[in-house]
């Protein structure tokens, strides 16, 4: 047994350390995912370990220590997520708030109606649906009446997505990064007050044995789209399935070189995937915003019948100009390329 305590330690602790490197294989990066569930195995079989051995070896203290180090490491890495925020917020409802409403609707969903019920329920101000086709995009006419304005992408190939808003809408653009059948929506939109700002629906690869073998694309596109939230002036609000935990080091490098905010931070970790088990969820149907863009909410909606959980946010913009430093130093310009350049070489690799 104290072999198998041994491995088991040894394990766990390599589980908790290498997605915070630069080894991208999937085989590495999916131990970001299960976070959570690593560190409760770790607390069940540290604390198991004290009543279940009699004697106390220098491998057995060694065990320990290691499974002691995964497991503040881990809590480290997710105690910013906790909701905190909710115990230090004031009473005063924000104004002016404007809503959003996120889903992976899974392609092969045919449920339409619980997605237009859930649309009716809570009368998003903004729509953004990824894996939607053109069987979804004809369901989901029904919902144009409330949410006039839109730009449609569909693709049959689980990358498909569309923007309903009934915000004005001064331009709208679907993006193509490393692949040209994986689209990005940029609109650049207004709130009643007339503040503007620029919106970016975004759905990367995930690097997974029955996706891509690394995350070199997903990162890829993370950093191109990072380029072009630098370039803005306006301040920008992003939301999608970025197929990355919060937490990862592709998901922070992300919110650094673009300067945005994790609207997770002291909100909740707020898992949205997979819907079943519930135990298995992860955060990684994701919220980015400019500091001059507050998240005052963010919350999971009831299953419609996809294997993600919708997303539903309220946030308010208070300035039309980003104000922040978006000057790159010269260590994240040479980064940031040679993210996308590998994203680039990846595709070619592993389409």
């Amino acid at each position: 047994m104290t072999i198998t305590f041994i491995v088991l330690a040894v394990l766990l602790f390599l589980m908790s350390f290498l997605p915070s490197t630069t080894i991208t294989h999937w085989s590495a990066r999916i131990f970001d995912y299960v976070r959570i569930q690593v560190l409760f195995l770790m607390l069940i079989i540290l604390i198991a370990s004290f009543f279940y051995f009699d004697e106390f070896t220098n491998e057995i203290l060694i065990g320990q220590v290691l499974l002691g180090i995964s497991i503040l490491y881990q809590a480290y890495i997710i105690l910013p997520f906790l909701p905190t925020h909710y115990f230090r917020k004031s009473g005063e409802k924000p104004q002016h708030e404007v809503t959003l409403l996120s889903v992976n609707v899974l392609q092969s969903n045919t449920d339409y109606q619980k997605l237009i019920d859930l649309v009716r329920e809570y009368q998003p101000d903004i729509l953004l649906t990824m894996e939607t086709n053109k069987a979804w995009e004809k369901a989901l006419e029904a919902i144009e009446d409330q949410l006039p304005n839109f730009l449609k992408a569909p693709y049959e190939n689980r990358y498909g997505m569309h923007l309903y808003t009934k915000l004005k809408v001064n331009k709208i653009k679907e993006h193509q990064f490393l692949v040209d059948d994986r689209p990005a929506i940029e609109a650049h939109l207004e709130d009643s007050k007339n503040h503007r700002f620029v919106f970016w629906g975004f759905h990367p690869p995930p690097p997974s044995p029955t996706e891509k073998p690394s995350s070199r694309q997903k990162d890829g596109e993370l950093m191109q789209l990072a380029k072009l939230i630098v370039k803005q002036e306006e301040p920008s609000l992003v939301a999608g399935d970025f197929n990355s935990v919060c937490w990862s080091r592709s998901s922070k490098l992300f919110a650094e070189i673009s300067n945005l905010n994790d609207a997770r931070i002291g909100k909740g970790i707020l898992g949205t995937f997979p819907v079943r088990p519930s135990i298995f969820r992860f955060p990684i149907d994701l919220l980015y915003s400019s500091k001059e863009i507050v998240v005052n909410s963010i919350k999971i909606l009831p299953d419609i019948g996809s294997d993600h959980l919708p997303i539903f946010s309220t946030f308010s913009v208070t300035s039309s100009v980003d104000h922040s430093d978006k000057r790159m130093e010269k260590e994240e310009k040479e980064e940031v390329e040679e993210l996308i350049d590998e994203g680039e070489e990846a595709a070619k690799e592993e389409e």
